[in-house]
């Protein structure tokens, strides 16, 4: 009988153990799921932003070497392209941190505001900086929030090379 108890308890303590390492392993999948899909979402959302600034023929802010949370630049067309942050008070509040969202706003010149032009390319941005490295490229810094995670990631990005097109 005690041997039988003493089975028992083994295999009760072995079976808890068993289960509190697989709720452990399903915490650690689902965190790391997370993780990726906001990797992943961040990464498309910004691939909008990259595409628009690769169309890019000038820079016209920041100049070279300087850093700037704010890029403008103009295109083939000359049409003039500004990428800025713009509070995000609804995720700011539900999120209870201050959060930006990206914003593009094409224009070419006809002297007044049209709010067709202004597209929003990520809506949850903790920080972004734009540092010229030449006069035909740029590197991008930024900070995309989820909920309680966040993910960071650099970008060098080269504006169309026009050298010799007339």
């Amino acid at each position: 009988m005690v041997e039988l108890l003493v089975t028992i308890g083994i295999v009760v303590s072995v079976s808890t153990i068993g289960m509190r390492f697989m709720q452990s392993v399903g915490k650690s999948q689902k965190a790391m799921s997370a993780q990726t899909n906001l990797q992943m979402e961040a990464r498309r959302a910004f691939d909008k932003a990259v595409e628009q600034i690769r169309e890019g023929t000038e820079l016209v802010r920041p100049y070279t070497g300087e850093t700037l949370p704010y890029l403008i630049f103009k295109d083939i067309v000359n049409c003039t392209t500004i990428l800025y942050l713009e509070p995000n008070n609804p995720v700011s509040e539900k999120l209870n941190r201050r959060v930006f969202k990206l914003l593009s706003y094409r224009t070419n010149y006809t002297g007044s505001y049209d709010s067709r032009n202004e597209k929003v390319l990520l809506d949850s941005v903790r920080g972004m900086t734009f540092t010229s490295l030449s006069p035909n490229s740029v590197q991008v810094n930024v900070t995309v929030l989820h909920e309680q995670d966040e993910f960071q990631f650099l970008a060098h990005i080269g504006l169309m090379n026009l050298g010799g097109l007339e």
